[in-house]
């Protein structure tokens, strides 16, 4: 069983790796938005409230620029402004663009809901992070499980009588 659990442990292990490492040969470009909240819909895709990460393919790292003008920022009062079409590219690291809200009606009602998102965001981190605190103790109540069933399981020992040297030796 100790076995299972340490394979169990190592596959963990290298999932973790595996999603990292991935993530770390794409381009990460971040959009974001004054204020924030505004939907983020690139080729008719929504990818939800901004800032919001996208992750490109490494070889936009070879690239002077990124055209990310089929991408949008639509804040929930109606306005809308399209990012540019060259976004520089850092071959080193990531970009962060952020657009500002066009001067027009509804920007209370944008920075309203600016504060709707965060508390949205705030309240996944809690459950999150109750939840990762909930599977650390089913974790350690689940390795104290086997520690006590490895502690109370009686120990089998296996006697040999050597006729010829008329000795026993137990293991």
């Amino acid at each position: 069983m100790k076995r299972k659990i340490k394979t169990f442990n190592i596959i963990i292990v290298l999932v973790g790796f595996l999603v990292l490492g991935g993530c770390s040969s794409k381009y990460v470009v971040t959009f974001d938005s004054s204020p924030q909240g505004a939907n983020l819909v690139c080729s008719g895709r929504n990818w939800g409230y901004t800032p919001r990460k996208l992750y490109y393919d490494k070889k936009v790292k070879k690239q002077d620029y990124l055209n990310v003008s089929d991408c949008s920022a639509n804040w929930i009062s109606g306005a809308t402004k399209d990012y540019p079409q060259k976004l520089n590219i850092f071959p080193g690291g990531a970009t962060i663009i952020t657009l500002t809200r066009p001067d027009v009606d509804g920007y209370s009602q944008d920075a309203e809901f600016a504060l709707k998102v965060q508390q949205m965001r705030y309240q996944k981190r809690q459950v999150e992070a109750a939840e990762a605190q909930a599977y650390e103790q089913a974790q350690q109540n689940f390795n104290k499980s086997m520690q006590n069933i490895k502690n109370n399981t009686p120990k089998t020992t296996t006697c040999h009588y050597y006729e010829w040297s008329k000795t026993t030796i137990c293991n």
